[in-house]
């Protein structure tokens, strides 16, 4: 009598047949439904290519600067005159190299989540994930004693399969909440910055052209050194770099890391949890 009553508890009851399978469906449609692969991948392609135009602006600020100081070195080292103006935009040339090296790194990090997300969205993935779903659902219903590698397994796919599209899915909630606007400002006081370089160089180059190399280049350093619109410069391109910054390290960095924290964590927790 006991032992009939232990075997009797042991099979699962209507509500929890009927939780596995809704779950087991629910996990394999989602499996197999094209448009989340999809969108997550084109949201990474937007974010690649809005990042490509912030790298692009950042290089040809550092180009005009660049041209700037180029043309003031290589005229008075053949007048021998010691008058060096393009170091004004010293600060802002090294605070534009540093952003745009850092944006390169952005980049080569939303690359690797795009092929991961490939990856993880492939037909093999998707046919594996899909074993071990209907395996575990099996086993679950037939009270078969249930593999603690087949749990593992199952919860390791699932967990490759989806963590990085929730992990997309939270930075275009984020995105539509707030950094988009945020972006497309910093975006424009960037190219602000970039097009008021763009007339001080042609400035520069028509003072010279104008009146003479001494008279022009002494101009120039007068209209630049510790003029106002120098300093404007550099803070309005230091703030848009922060909060680009912010919007990248968000990205690319920060919210993959902790989705992988988080999934590694769950692993750890399921590996080291006894099994009958």
């Amino acid at each position: 009598m006991p032992a009939m009553i232990h075997q009797r508890s042991q099979k699962p009851g209507r509500v929890a047949v009927l939780f596995a399978v809704t779950g087991a469906l629910l996990l394999l449609t989602l499996t197999w439904i094209p448009n989340i692969d999809a969108a997550a991948n084109q949201y990474l392609s937007d974010a690649l290519s809005s990042h490509l135009l912030v790298y692009a602006s950042a290089r040809t600020i550092n180009a005009i600067i660049s041209v700037i100081a180029s043309i003031e070195v290589s005229l008075n080292f053949g007048a021998g005159v010691a008058l060096q103006p393009g170091e004004a935009l010293d600060p802002l040339n090294d605070l534009i190299e540093r952003f745009s090296g850092f944006v390169l790194y952005g980049l080569a990090a939303l690359g690797l989540q795009q092929v991961v997300l490939v990856a993880a969205g492939s037909v093999a993935a998707k046919v594996l994930t899909s074993c071990a779903v209907i395996g575990a659902l099996t086993a679950y219903l037939w009270r078969s004693p249930l593999p603690a590698w087949l749990l593992r397994l199952l919860l390791l796919l699932m967990l490759v399969r989806f963590v990085f599209v929730l992990q997309v899915g939270l930075s275009w909630g984020l995105d539509k909440l707030y950094f988009d606007t945020e972006q497309q400002q910093a975006l424009a006081s960037l190219n602000l910055v970039k097009d008021h370089l763009h007339d001080l160089r042609n400035s520069y180059m028509q003072s010279i052209n104008a009146n003479g190399f001494f008279g022009g280049t002494w101009q120039a350093a007068q209209a630049l050194i510790g003029s106002d619109e120098q300093q404007s410069l550099t803070d309005i391109a230091a703030t848009a770099i922060i909060r680009l910054l912010v919007i990248l390290l968000l990205q690319s960095l920060l919210l993959p890391l902790v989705f992988i924290w988080l999934t590694w964590q769950i692993i750890k927790s399921t590996l080291n949890r006894p099994t009958n």
